[in-house]
């Protein structure tokens, strides 16, 4: 698995969990080079922040 910056961090993406994700090399090489990388990208955008506010709710701040 590696961590995902949704939106490239070298191109200014934001290092946040809500916009970070993991993905196995393949879908991280594709998500970052392939023809259909900007549709991926879309789509885990709603996953990770769905999964965030998930994970928010489990562990609400102290």
């Amino acid at each position: 698995m590696e961590a995902d910056h949704i939106d490239d961090h070298a191109k200014g993406g934001r290092d946040y969990p809500s916009v970070m994700i993991a993905l196995c090399p393949n879908c991280h090489r594709n998500k970052t080079h392939g023809q259909d990388g900007p549709a991926l990208a879309e789509r885990l955008r709603v996953v990770a922040a769905s999964l965030h506010g998930r994970w928010q709710k489990l562990h609400p701040p102290r």
